[in-house]
């Protein structure tokens, strides 16, 4: 992946406060915080400012040293989290090899300072020493001398620290700096219950293991941006936590992650909504495309794990489309797609439909044109009665995109049905194509003259 700006990662063993650091620079919560190590596992890039450079900086999970490659089979996540620490050191300028200054050098530490020492000639590494809270405290980073990444810097990442001026200070003074209009990025967020491929089909569209992916649920707990360019498009795609049910989030760090993946929700133009194949519609899902409706989201619906679908006929996929939309009615105006991360069938279509959705989403349609679908829509089915009084639409207007939102000005709002509101809707989506776009209808009264 390449980045415009300078990238910074922060590496180092489990519980040394590195994503303590990650939420300090960025001045928000954003890397899940909590006193058990290894709760940070893919790696996350986000972009602040320091002296008017815009960095990037890449939150990376704890390191653990003295795995040996029959132990692989036995802990999946720990050798996942060392391959996305590498994946960061690769893309990363610069490096913050963090250690705790409270317990000195562990064999951990040792480890990993070694192998740093092999690349500190190509790459400028930061040996700097965290919970370095006082000036009394300044002698504990005496001892990392001796790990031959040259001086330590002692920082807090827990209220901030001089020592963390200085490394940025010499960061920013070396940093590229290439404008770049985001203005027409499309945010994309990744979504589903636990263990449906949200991750699979993260890595599959960005070419490279960008996320983490194991046969474990839940493996994924904080969002992960990543930027894609595809034939000048440019995407940036957000991995997000699987949601579960409230009943089901019992840890702290479950309910953190619930959270940012509705947050993902709101920073994205459209939601890739990826559903298991294999074990149909289930409540969650619909909980989740209800969440996609309420924010007027745009949407695909990704029936992974086509592959294992047995005894498919030519009315398979059909009969399987047709079951979706009706139980994931919220959002039945979704695009439906049939993929395999694990074979990449049909996971290259996905950003054509994307950008299929995203023009939907911020498709303008005439004034003239929407009242002449409305003056038809009129005439084939009158408008309903109430009390023996008649709704009458006198005329229609766009008002917005992002969804599309349509204000049509009436008689009497009151008299507006929730039933005649999705006719309507199913109405004027027959005569425009608005197919993965929700759209938002408004009703006003018209002032009486």
């Amino acid at each position: 992946m390449k980045h415009n700006q300078t990238t910074i990662a922060i590496i180092g063993r489990p519980n040394v406060g590195k994503s303590t650091l990650f939420n300090r620079l960025l001045k928000e919560r954003k890397s899940i915080v909590d006193d058990v190590p290894g709760v940070t596992r893919d790696r996350l890039y986000s972009d602040f400012n320091w002296n008017n450079k815009n960095l990037t900086l890449i939150d990376t999970g704890g390191l653990v040293s003295g795995i040996d490659q029959k132990s692989k089979i036995k802990d999946e996540i720990t050798n996942e989290i060392r391959k996305q620490v590498l994946i960061a050191t690769e893309d990363a300028d610069f490096i913050i090899f963090l250690v705790d200054g409270t317990t000195g050098i562990t064999s951990q530490d040792e480890k990993i300072a070694s192998n740093l020492r092999k690349i500190k000639d190509k790459k400028r590494i930061f040996l700097t020493v965290n919970k370095i809270d006082t000036e009394k405290q300044l002698d504990l980073i005496n001892e990392f001398y001796s790990l031959g990444l040259g001086e330590p810097y002692p920082i807090s990442a827990l209220s901030g620290s001089s020592g963390l001026a200085d490394i940025l200070d010499e960061i920013a003074s070396h940093s590229k700096q290439i404008k770049e209009d985001t203005r027409n990025i499309i945010r994309i967020a990744i979504l589903g219950k636990p263990n449906v491929g949200k991750s699979s089909i993260l890595n599959c569209l960005v070419g490279k293991e960008r996320s983490i992916v194991t046969p474990i649920a839940g493996t994924t707990r904080d969002c992960i941006d990543a930027k894609v360019t595809m034939d000048k498009d440019s995407f940036i795609l957000i991995d997000t936590a699987g949601l579960r049910r409230k009943s089901k989030v019992s840890t702290n760090i479950e309910r953190y992650a619930t959270m940012r993946s509705i947050n993902a929700i709101e920073r994205a133009d459209i939601v890739l909504l990826i559903i298991d194949s294999t074990e149909g519609i289930s409540d969650q899902d619909q909980k989740i495309a209800s969440v996609i409706k309420k924010r007027n989201k745009g949407s695909i619906i990704l029936a992974n794990k086509w592959d294992l679908i047995e005894n498919k006929t030519s009315t398979t996929i059909n009969r399987h489309q047709e079951n979706i939309l009706s139980k994931l009615h919220f959002i039945n105006y979704s695009q439906i797609l049939m993929t395999s991360a694990l074979e990449k069938k049909n996971v290259h279509k996905i950003w054509g439909l994307v950008k299929e959705v995203f023009a939907n989403y911020q498709k303008r349609i005439s004034t003239g044109k929407l009242n002449k679908a409305i003056e038809d829509i009129i005439l084939t089915t009158s408008p309903p009665t109430k009390k023996g009084k008649q709704l009458k639409i006198y005329y229609a207007t766009q008002a917005n995109i992002e969804p599309p939102e349509i204000v049509l000005f009436v008689n009497d709002s009151e008299m507006i049905s929730p039933q005649y509101e999705r006719f309507l809707e199913k109405e004027i989506r027959s005569r425009f194509d608005f197919s993965g776009s929700p759209i938002k209808l408004v009703f006003r009264n018209k002032r009486k003259n």
